[in-house]
């Protein structure tokens, strides 16, 4: 989780619903306007794209943007941090999710401008918005809790949100053309669930061969679902050959036929069925948000490389235009003809020419402060130019600063031939040493070996190795899987931790980190390992260096990781509840 925050912040009482008015600029940089970083990451038009609505993430606050003029109108707060952000069908309203202070706020658009008037708490962390083809109600992904959350419009006081428990942690959403069908895209992985937004119960999930899916879309005639993501090849090395020849990982689109999406059935993979993003000495790095024009033809934003790409599913040519830096969120006019994208590293908003392949203008969203090392850190860590020709950024296998669960060979223990689970680096920082044998003593050691043996671009300089630690720094752990909301969970919870002292697990994982800086010999296949930290712990698809544990009750169950004696049912329940709370 990507913030500045130094704790994960508790349930807060509901705000005022009177919105504060930041800056209404008459121009791009007004000097009376607030200098803060925003970080747009979602737009809507209430208008036909005479003007936009952007939410932006670090400074809570929805601009208001006259496209036309190229000036920022208006800027509200709305919240803290926000998320995502949709209108609703009457055009009367907008719905922005706050991720900072969980909760959904609904906004009266008065003169176009969002007032917020009601504000829904939802689970940990609310991510992505959509409304039903019908207009009937409104799903929320929320990450780390594993929720998709359903509500009917229009939302009142009195409205009853029904919660969706995951098989993952979901982020983007799409519903289908088929009545109340939902589909929710594996935040890290990549898993697609399918849900009956009726009965409010995941029919199946589908396992892509995949991670970081950035988008999701329909085609024109509803056929097809199309998938940006990346594809890790545990298989390969990260040798300058297997990164040059795009053999370590890729950049992509998948199409799967709606019959395949809908049956329970493994997905096969056809002909067109996967599009390759890019090339050897021209990669693709980070594909994020994604439209389909009526032609077939895709755009797709590459985040990694600060570009939209314009291409076919049966051609391989990508025709790229500039922008800047990390497009994410995607928005056509009615004719096909424009684009409007949010950079979200440069706090702007670029119109595109689709036809001429041209940048138009670049609208800011109003003025920076100074940048700091923690800033131009974040840049870095998404920047795929640190890679060899841009296939991958530190982001391609830390999704935001956490992890995308695969097993990649690297040089991190000093050789090849032991492919090992990309570590997640939320809450890194307390945890030296680092490496999965603990060799790197500092973290700035790990940057440089991972940079230049990893990601094969240019060597980074001092400076770059510095700005990103810093950044690395102020992010934070993830919340923990199971929070007790009983008396009764919560006395599960103090006797797992009882169980953890009496059987000595503290030795590896000592507490308040739950690691130690020694490196130990746990019989999985290496003379030592340095423990992780078991913070975060249930936030892990899968345990252990190999991914060989599909949960911690297999841990503890089949494997019996480290345990002095046989652990009754009771205890082992008792156990995982105190690891899920970490």
């Amino acid at each position: 989780m990507l913030h500045r925050s130094h704790r994960l912040l508790t349930i807060l009482a509901l705000l005022s619903a009177t919105a504060q008015h930041v800056a209404a600029a008459d121009q791009p940089n007004a000097g009376h306007a607030v200098s803060h970083l925003r970080r747009p990451v979602a737009l809507v038009t209430p208008d036909g794209g005479h003007h936009f609505l952007v939410a932006n993430r670090d400074s809570g606050t929805v601009s208001r943007v006259d496209i036309k003029t190229g000036r920022v109108t208006a800027e509200i707060r709305i919240g803290h941090r926000l998320s995502d952000l949709t209108l609703t069908p009457d055009g009367q309203h907008a719905l922005v999710a706050d991720a900072g202070r969980h909760q959904l706020v609904v906004c009266r658009l008065v003169d176009g401008q969002p007032a917020p008037t009601l504000r829904i708490p939802l689970p940990i962390e609310p991510t992505r918005l959509a409304i039903d083809t019908d207009g009937r109600r409104v799903a929320v992904s929320s990450r780390w809790s594993r929720r998709l959350v359903l509500l009917d419009l229009p939302i009142t006081q009195a409205s009853s949100p029904r919660q969706v428990t995951l098989p993952m942690q979901g982020r983007h959403l799409l519903w289908l053309r088929q009545p109340d069908t939902l589909v929710v895209a594996d935040a890290f992985g990549g898993s697609l669930a399918l849900v009956d937004a009726v009965a409010g119960r995941v029919l199946h999930t589908h396992h892509l061969p995949a991670h970081n899916i950035g988008g999701l879309a329909l085609d024109p005639g509803g056929r097809h679902l199309v998938v940006s993501h990346q594809v890790l090849n545990s298989a390969a090395r990260t040798t300058d050959n297997d990164v040059l020849w795009g053999l370590l990982i890729t950049n992509n689109l998948r199409r799967i036929p709606i019959p395949e999406l809908l049956s329970r059935l493994p997905l096969a993979m056809r002909r067109h069925s996967v599009v390759m993003l890019g090339q050897a000495g021209h990669a693709a790095g980070d594909p994020a948000g994604l439209a389909i024009r009526s032609d077939g033809s895709f755009v797709v934003a590459l985040s990694g490389v600060n570009q939209v790409g314009i291409g076919r599913p049966e051609k391989f040519d990508l025709t790229r235009i500039p922008t800047g830096a990390r497009p994410t969120a995607i928005w056509l006019s009615a004719d096909q003809r424009r684009a409007v994208v949010t950079s979200t590293l440069d706090d702007q908003l670029n119109l595109l020419d689709l036809d001429k392949a041209t940048s138009l203008k670049s609208i800011s969203l109003g003025p920076r402060p100074e940048s700091t090392s923690y800033d131009r850190g974040e840049r870095l860590f998404f920047d795929a130019g640190l890679s060899r020709d841009g296939w991958m950024s530190c982001h391609s296998c830390h999704t935001d600063g956490h992890s995308n669960g695969q097993l990649v060979d690297t040089l991190g223990d000093g050789h090849y031939g032991n492919a090992k689970r990309v570590l997640s680096l939320l809450g890194t920082l307390d945890t030296r040493p680092w490496a999965w044998d603990g060799r790197m003593g500092t973290l700035r050691d790990q940057v440089f070996h991972s940079v230049s043996t990893t990601m094969r671009g240019p060597r980074p300089t001092q400076s770059q190795v510095r700005d990103l630690v810093a950044f690395l720094g102020g992010l934070q752990q993830p919340a923990p899987g199971h929070t007790a909301t009983t008396r009764r969970q919560q006395q599960s919870v103090d006797r797992g931790r009882q169980l953890f002292t009496s059987l000595d697990c503290q030795r590896c994982h000592t507490p308040p980190l739950y690691t130690s800086p020694d490196s130990y010999d746990v019989g999985l296949g290496r003379s030592k390992t340095n423990p992780p930290s078991l913070r975060g712990v249930a936030q892990r698809r899968r345990l252990f260096h190999d991914n060989r544990a599909k949960s911690i009750e297999e841990v503890l169950r089949r494997f019996q990781h480290q345990l002095p004696r046989k652990i009754s049912p009771e205890e082992q329940r008792d156990l995982v509840r105190f690891l899920q709370s970490l």
